[in-house]
């Protein structure tokens, strides 16, 4: 199809713009760059940590009105923290103003601190002399002048932080060897953070927070996108609490390391080779050069997709809600939690309650964003793209795109026909037929890694739980929000029996050669997935009194980081959501990357022993 000349006109308009307005953005946030002042080397280490302080009393104060409830002595430490965030600002400000050789250049840059400088004076002043009054004439539009300029010079420095932990991202990159262990304390860091943040009596309906096996298993389920809960989303937490969780979903889902590499990229504009090696198996990208391309479609694509997707949740819900902005939260959430495959939910029955679960709209969109999320964003990018970096046509899809195309509409297919077969006159009764389909395709695609339900899950079969384990320890495709082994190393698994079989030397697949490490690799991740399911099934039938079947699914659920559970989850003893932590980590992390992590790697040996022949049979 042609494209209209007017259609690109205005394109190639937006495009300048964009770059003009990046352009500026790069400008702005050049100031906050240290090593544009040359400020005495000496004091430039006491400054740093001076700053690190004044962060913690800015996240202080912003925490402590949000987390908990203002008593008069909390209301006297939030003054006094207030207080001390005033004095450090102007401290550090003229501080830096005395140490810097270029004062004209220092006030030129940051003439905006400066203004708040001497705002944050007047507001000293008044608190500490309560007979004047210097700032209320000059917010004479604000009730109170006094507060909206501390939340604004909160807001500011809280900004300035986050500016600040990005520009050291580059830095934390290019000092890292172990990039496996580095994803690994990325994702502890995040999940500690949330524990603390969801113990917050602010965070839940009865203001006493949850207790710290609960904050953690909630925030390592969100982290870790797997939708598992012990206590209820929807009623238990408040929209702090919520807001927290749909941040955990999102920065878990495409890994807050890639989401802050690309805020700097975004700031500074470029990374360097030490630091795109770090990053590049973050975002399953091979070639070092086009890693910070792929970044930009990673962080992008997900944006777009869930944008859409809140479009269309809005308009796609059939109940009442008590706002325009409850609507409007309930689509956001929704949608961070489906394109990432967390299985989170802010209604109390997931989608199976009588509003969603024949609703065409939510259905269709909530299974558009599993499906999309749980392919990999290479495979996403690679069918979207039409030519190739040559701008040759592209003949054929790579041989990683077409087994996790066709692996997973098989799967898609399978699961459907089999659930539909088996519940048809179980679960599925009741619904026309046109509804006991849509019900099987959902149950058949959310298994495999998403979370959310349209139908009872504890009410199914036994036969369908037990093909449901099978489809759940599969899981998404690499590079992808989804968990589990992963369709391509199913695949490669069911290809080398049938290889082993028909008496082949090589593995093959359209009409490819496989390299037999690529077969030890599926082989060894499947059998360490079993182990671990295994040796963690035995400690919950140990420490857990229910039945094996219900564990066995709640081990593999957490394990593939799917979410559906048979309703036993918070019922779990403090033991039991260890071993379920345990599992949700790792299983996030990959079980293949965790090993690699922490183990020891040896040297190829540039020498081969002697083969010799065992029996296998």
């Amino acid at each position: 199809m042609k494209i209209p000349y007017r259609w690109k006109q205005k394109w190639y308009r937006a495009l300048r713009r964009w770059r003009d307005f990046k352009k500026r953005a790069n400008l702005f946030f050049h100031f906050v760059q240290d090593d544009i002042y040359e400020i005495d080397k000496v004091a430039h280490p006491y400054l740093r940590v001076f700053n690190v302080l004044l962060a913690l009393l800015v996240v202080a104060s912003i925490l402590i009105p949000v987390g908990f409830e203002l008593t008069p002595e909390l209301e006297q430490l939030n003054y006094q923290i207030e207080s001390l965030l005033l004095v450090g600002f102007v401290v550090s400000y003229i501080v830096r103003l005395i140490l810097t050789s270029d004062r004209q250049n220092y006030l030129k840059k940051r003439w905006f601190e400066g203004v708040l400088t001497v705002f944050s004076l007047f507001i000293l002043l008044d608190l500490w002399v309560p007979s004047t009054s210097i700032i209320e004439p000059l917010f004479f539009m604000v009730e109170e002048p006094e507060a909206f300029f501390l939340r604004f010079l909160k807001g500011y420095l809280l900004f300035i932080v986050v500016i600040k932990f990005v520009q050291y991202l580059p830095e934390l990159l290019e000092d890292q060897r172990n990039t496996a262990r580095f994803l690994v304390y990325s994702f502890l860091s995040l999940i500690a953070g949330g524990t603390l943040l969801l113990m917050l009596p602010g965070a839940t309906q009865g203001g006493q927070g949850l207790v710290f096996i609960d904050a953690l298993f909630t925030s390592t389920s969100a982290v870790c996108v797997t939708g598992l809960i012990v206590v209820d989303t929807a009623t238990h937490f408040t929209l702090f609490g919520e807001l927290v969780i749909m941040t955990l979903i999102q920065l878990g889902g495409i890994g807050i390391i890639t989401f802050a590499t690309f805020l700097f990229l975004f700031i500074s504009g470029g990374l360097g080779v030490g630091q795109m090696n770090t990053i590049k198996d973050m975002v399953a990208e091979k070639n070092t050069s086009l890693v910070t391309a792929t970044l930009k479609k990673v962080v992008g694509f997900t944006f777009l997709v869930e944008a859409v997707a809140v479009v269309a949740y809005y308009f796609s819900w059939n109940m009442e809600f008590t706002s325009p902005g409850q609507r409007f939260l309930f689509s956001v959430f929704h949608a961070i939690s489906a394109f990432c495959n967390a299985g989170f939910s802010l209604f109390t029955n997931s989608l199976a309650d009588a509003h969603n679960a024949t609703n065409w709209g939510i259905n269709i969109t909530t299974m558009v964003l599993i499906v999309l999320g749980g392919l990999g964003f290479t495979v996403i990018w690679e069918v979207m793209q039409r030519k190739t970096d040559q701008k040759i046509w592209r003949r054929r899809l790579s041989i990683h795109t077409r087994v996790v195309l066709v692996t997973t509409a098989i799967l898609i297919a399978v699961g459907t026909v089999f659930v539909l077969m088996l519940e048809w006159n179980n679960t599925l009764a009741g619904h026309s037929p046109a509804e006991k389909f849509l019900l099987s395709l959902f149950q058949s695609i959310t298994t495999r890694t998403a979370g959310f339900n349209t139908v009872d899950t504890g009410a199914m079969g036994v036969p369908v739980i037990l093909g449901m384990l099978i489809l759940m320890l599969i899981g998404g495709s690499p590079a992808s929000t989804a968990g589990g082994i992963k369709t391509t190393t199913f695949a490669v698994l069911v290809r080398a029996i049938s290889m082993i079989i028909h008496g082949k030397k090589r593995m093959e697949l359209f009409k490819r050669t496989i390299p037999n490490i690529i077969v030890f690799r599926a082989m060894t991740v499947i059998l360490l997935a079993m182990i671990c399911i295994s040796v963690s099934t035995i400690l919950l039938t140990i420490v857990e009194d229910h039945a094996f079947l219900d564990l066995l699914f709640e081990e593999v659920s957490a394990f593939a980081t799917v979410g559906l559970s048979r309703g036993i989850t918070g019922d779990l003893t403090s033991w039991g959501k260890g071993i379920i932590i345990v599992s949700m980590f790792v299983g996030r992390v990959g079980i293949l990357t965790f090993m690699v992590a922490f183990a020891t790697r040896s040297d190829n040996r540039k020498y081969r022993y002697p083969e010799e022949s065992i029996m296998v049979s």
